[in-house]
């Protein structure tokens, strides 16, 4: 805990990129049961934007405003779940947060280790908020194969492309700020299309 705290933690709430995954995850997952849950699923996945904004509040301290981050996340972690739920949500959506621990807990681990723009460390990062999808989907009332299928599509590509982005800035391939904003924008498109893609193969795959 003492090096955690001696490392200074970039805001990851300022990272365009951790919520254009965040983003299009939740949205798969609504979208992979669309006509069953929708609202719920969308619900379900606000709640990991509001751990998101939760664990964020960390890169802030000790500024004053990480106060109000963090129970603004608080409020939307604990709050959208419940109104998901009496939306009419699968309970179940709750254990994927459970399997979102562990990534989290790995990109923590190498945010320490090697530093929390390091390639691995982004990686697990990405990686746990890319478990939105499955729970989404689950919340709106897919199955656990839809579920675990729609992350299998999703989580590979998501840690390729994070990983690829971050070795080239490493690798200084991407200098100035408008390269960075247009790789940013390219990426966005990457990962939008792939999960269009994704959300079409789960509609057509054969129920088993």
């Amino acid at each position: 805990m003492t090096a955690l705290l001696a490392r200074r933690i970039p805001d990851p709430a300022r990272a365009h990129g951790a919520w254009v995954y965040l983003g299009v995850s939740v949205l798969a997952g609504a979208l992979a049961v669309a006509g069953q849950g929708f609202v719920p699923a969308l619900l379900a996945g606000l709640g990991y934007a509001g751990v998101f904004l939760l664990t964020s509040a960390a890169a802030l301290v000790p500024r004053p405003t990480w106060r109000r981050r963090a129970v603004s996340g608080l409020l939307l972690a604990t709050g959208a779940p419940w109104a998901a739920i009496a939306a009419g949500a699968d309970p179940a959506f709750l254990a994927y947060a459970l399997v979102a621990l562990f990534p989290a807990a790995l990109a923590g681990w190498f945010g320490v280790r090697r530093g929390f723009q390091s390639p691995l460390a982004l990686c697990f990062a990405v990686a746990a908020l890319a478990v939105a999808a499955p729970s989404a989907a689950c919340a709106g009332g897919g199955t656990a194969r839809e579920g675990w299928l729609l992350g299998l599509l999703l989580t590979p590509f998501f840690v390729w492309r994070t990983w690829r982005l971050r070795r080239a800035l490493d690798a200084r391939r991407v200098a100035s700020r408008a390269e960075l904003r247009r790789t940013g924008l390219v990426e966005a498109a990457l990962a939008a299309a792939w999960t269009a893609l994704a959300i079409v193969v789960i509609h057509l795959w054969p129920a088993g």
